[in-house]
């Protein structure tokens, strides 16, 4: 199964734009949007015409949807959230720990604005950066995720 990774864009409109071309050409069997801002899922559906699965960020207030979204691919766990509350800006040791105690083999993350794949206590965390706004060096991205027999990620940039 091919996840699209898509976090923080911020309501930049050229930004959502350019993920949907990619999009287009991917053909992902799921897009998930990590948050910020989560109503950039609604235009991405209307411009794809597909679904796109979210989660609410910190920029996002009084949505009234789920914080986290699990997605099971057969024995694999994927799980999808913002970042924000396990407090990734500050170090990835509690989500890992979090991931850890729901039984998920991956978490997918934004918030931070950097793409990122680590390792932690046998748990795969996987931020695909801001497809807006990155931060330090790096280039607007976008992610995704295969998950079969092996998990593997591949970042895009933008």
């Amino acid at each position: 199964m091919k996840i699209a990774l898509v976090s923080d864009t911020h309501q930049h409109m050229s930004a959502i734009e350019r993920v949907c071309e990619v999009l287009r050409d991917m053909a992902p069997d799921v897009i998930v949007h990590l948050g910020d801002v989560m109503g950039d899922a609604d235009v991405m559906e209307a411009l794809l015409d597909r679904e796109v699965r979210r989660v609410p960020g910190n920029c996002d207030y009084g949505v009234g949807v789920p914080e986290e979204l699990l997605l099971t691919i057969g024995e694999k766990k994927v799980l999808a959230l913002h970042g924000h509350v396990q407090g990734v800006k500050r170090s990835l040791q509690p989500l890992a720990h979090y991931a850890q105690k729901k039984g998920v083999q991956v978490v997918v993350y934004g918030h931070t604005h950097v793409a990122s794949e680590e390792n932690m206590g046998g748990v795969v965390l996987i931020n695909p950066g801001s497809a807006a706004k990155p931060m330090g060096m790096q280039r607007r991205s976008m992610g995704l995720l295969t998950v079969e027999k092996d998990i593997t990620f591949q970042l895009i940039h933008l």
